[in-house]
């Protein structure tokens, strides 16, 4: 009955079978709150809270600094901007809406791919693979994980552009193509994978037009460099343990770091959101180990390339040799020849998992891969299956910040960003104590902004106010960011010099003149100190800026002198 089932496999059939399976595996993450980078690109994002601030995306990064100061950050990603404004617009911030989408979108990304796949292999067997892309646990966290919608977004511009080069020859269709180029580039910066992708498709398979697309792609990437360069400057290393050590030593990582895909890959078990390990040191288990394997691998890609253009149709070997080099560019992507934020990322292997299903495609089709075979059949269900839980049980640990630290820790006990989240959601349930101790294990991990914010605010609550301001000064001087400056100015209401206090508030002030929160702050301060006509021009500010509950109360009782 099966076996007909695939003898009777039409395009519509297949696509009804991706999106079914899509929706079962996929449907329990639209329950899973907003988790890390969702907040202060969506919840404290203002600018994403209206598609009237589209142009602002343009012009700007991801990450919203406070009180009218702009988009900021190192990454230059407009159209991601424009989408999460589109869904906050319509639904504001309902997370099931942004998951409704993003699951979506990577739906469609199968049902693409499977279209793609069909220009390379029979029918069943362009299904079994586009299943496997859609079902895979390493594509878990670019589904689950709202931040990472710039990755099923950029595939899904690339991919289209793709399958449409593919599948029409109009000249109007070639100009779509390129423009959805365009778009993915804009979406995320791996984009430019599909630039060469494409170049290197029409290289290998439309001769006719490879200088045409040749062009347009230098169009397109001159294009985006004047914006990006425009809106936040030139390359900048992000922040991360692998981000501050030199190129060396992140060469002695890059054989772990395969080697880590590989074995995810192959053995999709032990899945974590965060991965921000560096292994300076040559030795047995980062280096040697990794190295081997890696090795192996790339030897059996090539010596499989070698028997295929060697023993069969020269076709096969072009087709191999196409997926080869698609995942070969996008694994060296994320070798960190240039650093990353983090060393390893489940979502990085979105692009090269296609170049791997590829090559096990060519090889399955010359292999006489047979879906009326029963044993096949069985083999590749029970895969798919087993895929498919894998993924709706990782479901699970993305239901909420705690949940997914919580689990995520024990597979990764030094990441310095798992030890952060678990003393903010600890913060957040006033168990002080308790977070103290991620904080000062995460800072000691990795030196950074959130790392000594978290331990700030632990200090303030605790009564420790000298450690509490040391923290906060401390915090500066890795990032520039509106609520530290907040943090300090709510500390100098209850410790400190007035004069000192007042100070900085102002300085904060010349830095954020919008924030209404430091002008609240400065008018108690002046009202504490019976400066009662500096008081009202300050709470006067604030007012401005804010009219929320507690600005009007503040602001009627001080300008009422109290009354």
């Amino acid at each position: 009955m099966i076996t007909g089932f695939f003898t009777s496999l039409t395009t519509k059939k297949a696509i009804s079978i991706i999106i079914l399976i899509g929706i079962l595996v996929f449907s329990n993450g639209l329950f899973n709150n907003f988790i890390g980078d969702d907040s202060s690109q969506i919840i404290d994002n203002v600018n994403v809270h209206s598609i009237i601030n589209i142009f602002s995306f343009f012009s700007g990064s991801t990450f919203y600094n406070g009180a009218q100061q702009g988009l900021v950050g190192i990454y230059y990603k407009p159209i991601l901007s424009t989408f999460f404004s589109i869904i906050y617009t319509l639904f504001g911030p309902n997370y099931s809406a942004f998951h409704f989408f993003q699951i979506a979108l990577h739906i469609i990304n199968a049902c693409i791919l499977y279209l793609l796949f069909k220009r390379f292999f029979k029918n069943s067997l362009a299904l079994i693979l586009s299943l496997i892309f859609l079902t895979h646990p390493i594509n878990s966290e670019a589904v689950f994980y709202i931040a990472s919608m710039q990755d099923v977004l950029f595939f899904f511009f690339g991919v289209l552009a793709l399958w449409m080069i593919e599948s029409f020859q109009s000249s109007k269709v070639f100009l779509l193509a390129n423009f959805s180029l365009f778009l993915s580039l804009l979406s995320k910066e791996t984009g430019i994978l599909f630039l060469f992708t494409l170049i290197i498709y029409m290289f290998m398979f439309k001769k006719k037009y490879r200088y045409s697309q040749l062009g347009y792609s230098i169009i397109i990437l001159c294009t985006y460099l004047v914006l990006r360069i425009h809106a936040v400057g030139t390359l900048t290393n992000p922040v991360g343990p692998i981000g501050s050590v030199n190129l060396f030593e992140r060469i002695l990582n890059m054989p772990a770091i395969l080697s880590y895909y590989i074995k995810i890959f192959v053995f999709p078990l032990n899945l974590t959101a965060f991965n921000s390990w560096v292994s300076p040191q040559v030795n047995l288990n980062s280096f040697i180990f990794p190295l081997m394997i890696d090795i192996l691998l790339l030897s059996i890609i090539i010596g499989f390339g070698f028997v295929l253009y060697k023993k069969y149709f020269r076709q096969y070997f072009t087709f191999y040799l196409f997926f080869a080099i698609w995942f070969l560019l996008g694994i060296v992507m994320h070798l960190q020849i240039f650093p990353l934020d983090t060393t390893v990322a489940e979502r990085w292997f979105y692009f090269p998992i296609v170049g791997i299903l590829g090559m096990l495609g060519i090889l399955l089709e010359i292999f006489y891969f047979d879906t009326k075979n029963k044993w096949s059949l069985i083999a590749i269900i029970t895969i798919l299956v087993l895929l498919s839980t894998r993924t709706f049980v990782r479901s699970f640990d993305w239901r909420n910040q705690l949940i997914l630290a919580t689990h995520d820790i024990k597979l990764s006990p030094n990441d310095y960003n798992l030890e952060a989240i678990m003393s903010t959601e600890l913060i957040n349930q006033k168990r002080y104590k308790e977070a103290l101790v991620y904080a000062e294990r995460s800072v000691k991990l990795y030196p950074y902004l959130g790392g000594y914010n978290n331990l700030g605010v632990i200090y303030l609550h605790l009564g420790k106010y000298q450690k509490s301001k040391e923290a906060f000064l401390q915090a500066l001087k890795y990032g520039d960011y509106i609520y530290i400056y907040d943090n300090i100015a709510n500390l100098s209401l209850i410790y400190g010099n007035y004069n000192e206090n007042k100070e900085f508030v102002k300085k904060a002030l010349n830095k954020f003149p919008q924030d209404y929160r430091l002008w609240t702050d400065l008018a108690l301060l002046e009202y504490e100190a019976n400066n009662f006509n500096s008081a009202k021009e300050a709470i006067n500010q604030a007012y401005h800026y804010d009219q929320s509950t507690r600005t009007v109360f503040l602001y009627n009782k001080i300008m009422n002198n109290g009354h």
